[in-house]
Order: C-alpha cells, then structure tokens, then sequence
C-alpha cells in the first residue's frame, strides 16, 4: 500500500517496552501487559474526526477481543487530561495513554511531523502494532495518511492466529 511507510519495529521483533500515564495519571508499562495478546493502536489528536470513528471502532469490538485473549491500548501525544476528555466522551473502554514526550512515538517510527500544517508539532501516525502473549510484533499498520483508519479485519484476523 502506498499510504504505508517503515518503522523502527519489524515483525517477528520484540516491541519495545515503554511507560506511559493513563488519563488518570497511572502508569502502564508494555510489559505490564505480558501473557496476554496487545493492539497497540497509535492516533494522531484526541477528539479528532476519524480517531473518534477509529477508537469508537475498538471500543465497540473491545468484548469481542478480550475474548480471544487481546487488550487494547491507545497511544497519543494528547496530554492525559486531554485523553480523558476523549475517553471520557467516546465512553473507550481501554486504557489511552500519553505519550506526551513523544519517546514512545520515535520508538516505533510512527512519528508525523507538522500535523495539520501546524509546525513543530509531531504526533502519532495513525498505525497499528499486534503482539503476541510474549510481546513479539506479528502484525503492523503504518500510515502516512492521518484520514486513512486500519483494517479492522486484518488486526482481528492477526489476533485469531495466535
């Protein structure tokens, strides 16, 4: 696909491991997280259109991916009290975490720079990471194009694999 770029983290890798607050300032290590299968869905602006659509999507098919095992996490550089808004609107049902230093974003090669013309300010490209129960990448999504939202067959179907 020609929206899909590179990143740091390659499938069949170990994702990295990061800690981040939640919107209600608790902190979440990836490796909290072991043993069980992770979506690690990375989105540029909190309370923007197609984020809105792209986490109400996950928030809505959250019962059916805990049950095979998944958990969701969402990642932004929205700060937390900003997330909670967000959260707390689209009534998520995961955990939205803060990457407000924007490390975690470097980490995974998913940065977008000058969002919105706006320079200077990076934030997430909208991209998606699976892992498995052992933290180990099987599937990934990266877009250049913050209006583009990911298959959400494609990220259930890597799921169902492990």
């Amino acid at each position: 696909m020609s929206n899909v770029s590179s990143s740091n983290v390659e499938i069949g890798k170990k994702a990295p491991d990061f800690e981040l607050p939640d919107m209600n300032m608790k902190t979440h290590k990836l490796s909290d997280y072991r043993g069980q299968k992770v979506v690690l869905a990375f989105f540029p602006a909190a309370e923007s259109p197609v984020c809105s659509v792209e986490m109400c999507n996950f928030r809505d098919s959250n019962q059916e991916l805990r049950a095979i095992g998944a958990q969701v996490i969402g990642i932004s550089v929205d700060g937390p009290f900003a997330n909670k808004m967000f959260a707390q609107n689209k009534q998520l049902n995961f955990p939205v975490l803060s990457d407000y230093k924007r490390d975690t974003i470097r980490k995974y090669g998913v940065v977008m720079k000058d969002l919105a013309s706006l320079k200077d300010y990076d934030a997430a490209k909208r991209s998606i990471f699976v892992l498995d129960s052992d933290g180990m990448v099987v599937y990934k999504w990266i877009s250049d194009n913050p209006m583009v939202e990911p298959n959400y067959d494609e990220v259930k179907s890597s799921l169902q694999k492990q």
